[in-house]
């Protein structure tokens, strides 16, 4: 392999680092101060709650952080249960 490849790879591999030690960090503080502004459903949970929510927080905490900035609350879900619902009322 040249170099520069060498010198590709190595940052490439920097940026996951980066973006997991974010997300560990990010994780770990959204379980313990933002999922109950999230999810109003997330108060009053179980300590081991907040553990088992930390691995999929820090894989897509870009996500969580944009939910938590833009002050979104737990999504509605948009089934054809649910529209079915709304007509036939």
């Amino acid at each position: 392999m040249n170099a520069f490849a060498i010198a590709l790879i190595e940052c490439l591999l920097k940026a996951v680092q980066i973006y997991f030690i974010a997300g560990l960090i990010f994780a770990i503080v959204f379980s313990l101060l933002g999922v109950q502004r999230t999810d109003p459903g997330a108060r009053g949970i179980a300590p081991f709650f907040r553990l088992i929510i930390i691995p999929g927080v820090s894989i897509f905490w870009p996500l969580f952080a944009l939910r938590l900035v833009q002050g979104k609350q737990h999504p509605i879900e948009k089934t054809a249960h649910r529209q079915a619902a709304k007509f036939s009322r």
